[in-house]
């Protein structure tokens, strides 16, 4: 019964380890910007259009709830934020948005 017990400990803790997916490096990598663009949702994941081109940056999963719900109406935003680095990509970390 104790080696069972170790052995499901083990195994919790070598899952936890390995769940995580991606993982995005926001506190020391990033280039700070400041667009003008337009948020959208597409399949459950958050995108950024940029008014001035035709770029388009994911929406790291990490900012807030809120600085995302200024935007949720497809009217134009101002945000300020980093782009980040997540596993391959770069997505777009957004610390503040405001309405145009």
């Amino acid at each position: 019964m104790k080696r069972l017990a170790m052995f499901l400990v083990v195994l919790f803790a070598a899952a936890t380890m390995f769940a995580g997916g991606k993982e995005c490096n926001v506190k020391t990598a990033g280039k700070a910007v400041e667009l003008n663009g337009t948020l959208r949702a597409d399949a459950g994941k958050t995108f950024f259009h940029v008014a001035s081109s035709n770029t388009d940056y994911a929406v790291c999963e990490k900012t807030k709830q809120a600085v995302l719900n200024v935007g949720t109406d497809g009217k134009p935003v101002h945000v300020k934020g980093k782009v980040v680095s997540c596993g391959e990509n770069t997505e777009l970390l957004i610390e503040s948005a405001n309405k145009i």
